[in-house]
């Protein structure tokens, strides 16, 4: 008798721990969504400050390169994105010190710094999600459903640093 109660004890406090992971995992699941929906917002917010700085830089052929790598940031999906924000960011390189000193650069380097925070606040919740999902009971049990395995945003986000 008592080795059954036990054993319902034990069955239990698994039921919790299981119903608690699931619940967890979800949450963290959230919080990766929300992190990139906020970045998504950041660097839509660079591409079209660098966009704007465009008719500023001095060398054409380098201010026609920030244009169209601007404007494809605005149009990139999520399955090319990190390829886009690259380009984005060597064009930057290239074309930040050839702009004009009236160049209103205040927003892009604003815009930066917020993508860079932004990507900060991704890539850990993205760690912490998957930091639980290769423990082995929620990989056993698919707590985490048909969810796919979160990804870290990783770019060159140093064009405007220094």
């Amino acid at each position: 008798m008592t080795t059954l109660v036990w054993v319902l004890v034990g069955l239990v406090l698994l039921g919790a721990y299981v119903t608690w992971t699931a619940g967890r995992l979800d949450r963290l699941h959230a919080r990766v969504d929300a992190a990139w929906a906020a970045l998504d917002a950041q660097l839509v917010r660079r591409a079209a400050a660098a966009r704007a700085l465009a008719p500023f830089v001095e060398d054409p052929a380098s201010a026609a390169r920030l244009d169209e790598a601007a404007h494809r940031a605005v149009e990139a999906g999520a399955e090319d994105r990190e390829t886009v924000e690259n380009d984005l960011s060597r064009a930057l390189r290239v074309a930040v010190p050839r702009l004009a000193p009236t160049a209103p650069v205040d927003e892009l380097r604003a815009a930066a710094s917020k993508v860079a925070l932004a990507r900060s606040f991704h890539n850990a919740a993205v760690k912490d999600t998957r930091t639980v999902r290769w423990r082995r009971l929620p990989r056993l049990l698919r707590l985490a459903g048909h969810r796919a395995m979160p990804t870290f945003f990783e770019i060159d986000d140093t064009a405007l640093a220094g």
